[in-house]
């Protein structure tokens, strides 16, 4: 009978310890945020010992305990574990609770992480929690060298995801320019598990290719949505066809315009004749006709140039000194009909009559009379 009673007790001693476990589940954390670890015993009874986390990450791959914590709550760390001070328990002995919270969490600390709790009599129960450690790649679009006007293909722009984890995914948005274009991507691993991605936007570099827009959309696990990063595309060619034509805010200075990227710089000059001093002054692509007179007259020329070409236009300026004299003798025949007319007037109110017309009967006579008197 004893013995039937013995083997009674032990069944259902070893019918507990199977039920009882430790739950807890992986983790997944970009890399500068905050994690909660969590594990918790559960069917038992049993007095709680202590609770032991261990952990085996990039930066120590060996497993070796770095935390304690006793049924008391105080908790004892093993140093330098590479956690100090970004790890807490935030668990509950007395409820068999025993999270840990780490904080600014680094790509080094991936790995896996073990809780364990020592009950008596029955021993140590355990569970592994995976973390895993996503860090979002750094994104630009440039262009390693000043893109030129020239007949083949080349690289228009490229877009880097670098140093990401996972991998990140990257597309172009060309519009209606993109039967034109065409990609090319590559990617390298680095030895910490990060990856950089390059993408190529290949075509021809045109005029026409100028200042147009395109996007490069990424996408990976580490960020909330894809990103959208705009980018416009620049290539260079020397200035086109000088045109030159009338300041639309001066009716006395001129304009010189041409296409050119970069933007041209300007310079005038005048053809077979000194500058004429003050009656003319340049201002970039601006010339000012400051006096209107035949000191002017000849063939200015307006060059445009940039670092890869120039092109100029001219422009003939004639001025005739006569049109001023005729303007002089038209306003003083204006004054002279002035006075004139003014004269008449004052005729007219003092006499009561033209100087040309016939005087009435007794005017004269009055007139005489009035001298004689």
């Amino acid at each position: 009978m004893l013995w039937k009673l013995c083997c009674v007790i032990l069944l259902i001693i070893q019918r507990d310890t199977e039920s009882t476990q430790v739950i807890g589940g992986s983790r997944t954390v970009v890399q500068g945020r905050d994690v909660d670890l969590s594990c918790r015993l559960i069917e038992t009874t049993e007095e709680l010992k202590q609770i032991t986390w261990q952990k085996s990450t990039r930066e120590e791959k060996q497993n070796h305990n770095f935390m304690q914590i006793y049924p008391n709550g105080f908790t004892d760390f093993d140093a330098p574990n590479g956690l100090t001070g970004r790890v807490q328990f935030i668990g509950n002995p007395s409820e068999n609770l025993g999270s840990i919270r780490i904080t600014a969490v680094r790509l080094l600390d991936e790995g896996t992480f073990t809780c364990i709790f020592s009950v008596f009599p029955s021993g140590a129960y355990n569970i592994e929690i995976p973390l895993t450690v996503v860090v979002p790649p750094v994104v630009s679009v440039t262009v390693n060298v000043p893109l030129v006007i020239d007949e083949n293909d080349v690289v228009l722009a490229t877009c880097v995801a670098a140093g990401a984890k996972p991998q990140a995914e990257m597309r172009w948005n060309t519009g209606a320019f993109g039967s034109l274009l065409r990609t090319v991507t590559n990617s390298t691993q680095h030895v910490n598990g990060t990856t950089t991605v390059l993408s190529h936007l290949l075509g021809v570099p045109t005029r026409a290719a100028n200042h147009e827009q395109v996007q490069c959309v990424v996408n990976q696990s580490a960020l909330a949505t894809e990103k959208t990063y705009n980018y416009t595309i620049d290539i260079h060619y020397p200035p086109q066809a000088v045109n030159i034509t009338l300041n639309e805010t001066s009716q006395t200075s001129v304009l010189c315009l041409a296409d050119g990227n970069p933007q041209p710089n300007y310079t005038w000059s005048r053809v077979g004749q000194p500058w004429p001093g003050s009656s003319v002054r340049a201002e970039g692509d601006i010339l000012h006709l400051l006096s209107l007179s035949s000191e002017l007259n000849g063939l200015y020329v307006c060059e445009a140039s940039n670092p890869y070409g120039r092109a100029t236009g001219s422009l003939y300026v004639h001025t005739s000194s006569e049109t001023s004299a005729a303007c002089w003798v038209l306003l003083v025949v204006i004054l002279y009909l002035i006075v004139a007319a003014a004269a008449l007037v004052w005729y007219w109110w003092k006499y009561g009559q033209f100087p040309w017309r016939s005087p009435v009967p007794g005017t004269i006579t009055a007139l005489i009379n009035r001298r004689t008197e």
